[in-house]
This record gives C-alpha cells, sequence and structure tokens, in this order.
C-alpha cells in the first residue's frame, strides 16, 4: 500500500513517543516490594514489559513507514485527532480500562470484573442473556482460580468495610 493511501502510520509515531515517555516515568508511578517470590513479582514488572512490546513494535512500524516515505506535512496534532478517531473502540475500552483498575479498591474484584466485562459485550453488542450468563460463570470461575487456587488476595473493599463487619466483611473481602 502506498504511503499516501494508509496515513495512519504517522499514529505508531506518536504511540512509539508516548510509549517511551511512559517507560521513563515508570519508576515515579511504581514502588518495589518485599517479597521472597523473586523480582518478577514486582509491581513494575507486568506494566514494563507490555510497554516495552508495544515501543518494540511501534517503533518498527515507525521505521518501516519513515523509509517509505519523506513526506511529514500531515504530522500533526489535527491528523493525530483524525487518526485516533479510528481507533474510538480501543480508546473506550482503554478509559474502561483505567476506571475497572481504579473501581477494584472500591467495589471489590468481582463486581468490577463484571461489570467492566458486561460493559465489553455492550460495546460488542452482545447484548443477550447467553453472554450476560457465560460472563457471569466465567466471572466466578476467574475468582475462584485467583483467590482459591492461585491465592491471590486484593487490599479490603472500602464499600464492603462501610456495609459489613465480623465474618461477612471477611467473607465479602474474601470473595468478592
Amino acid at each position: 500500500m502506498a504511503p499516501t493511501e494508509k496515513k495512519d502510520d504517522y499514529l505508531f509515531i506518536y504511540v512509539f513517543v508516548i510509549t517511551l515517555i511512559l517507560i521513563l516515568i515508570h519508576p515515579t508511578q511504581t514502588k518495589e516490594i518485599s517479597s521472597s517470590r523473586g523480582w518478577f513479582t514486582q509491581p513494575y514488572v507486568a506494566p514494563l514489559f507490555g510497554l516495552s512490546i508495544l515501543a518494540f513494535f511501534s517503533f518498527i512500524k515507525s521505521v518501516i513507514y519513515l523509509k517509505s516515505t519523506r513526506d511529514f506535512s500531515d504530522f500533526s496534532l489535527d491528523f493525530l485527532m483524525t487518526a485516533l478517531s479510528n481507533y474510538r473502540v480501543m480508546l473506550i475500552t482503554s478509559v474502561l480500562f483505567y476506571f475497572y483498575v481504579s473501581s477494584i479498591s472500591l467495589i471489590g474484584f468481582f463486581f468490577s470484573t463484571l461489570i467492566f466485562v458486561h460493559l465489553l459485550l455492550w460495546l460488542s453488542r452482545l447484548l443477550n442473556p447467553f453472554w450476560s450468563l457465560c460472563t457471569c460463570l466465567t466471572v466466578i470461575g476467574v475468582v475462584l482460580i485467583f483467590r482459591v487456587g492461585v491465592n491471590i488476595w486484593f487490599p479490603d473493599v472500602a464499600l464492603y468495610e462501610a456495609f459489613f463487619e465480623g465474618e461477612l466483611l471477611w467473607f465479602m473481602n474474601k470473595y468478592f
């Protein structure tokens, strides 16, 4: 495809630059925890790994595009907004994921995941009882795998602490 036919290839340049910025500021956004399980369990490892993969492939795509063209006349903020409009579902999903992660400490892993996946179903236009039931069963399965099988725990939920106490609070924090 000729470079003038697909102008949203510039988007990879923006992605590469933003990814590099995020990699550079990651030490200020994460902290180390003391763990005897190894360096790979540190909170910064997974985001840094994902950002590194994104930087690598966006760099390759940017170099390929820049090698094939020397025309930078469209390289502007207006172009970025036009290119991003082609990726609106991805951007909406990213914003929903941010709210999902932020809501875990407020309403709990179970309910946050259930709401998030139902919103993804809504975006996909899979609005029928079958997919909703599959979502509920999958979220229950994920909770059981994380909580019982792998023994991964999240901090106590603020909403549960406001409404429950004693054994019921322990149960809600453990499984919901």
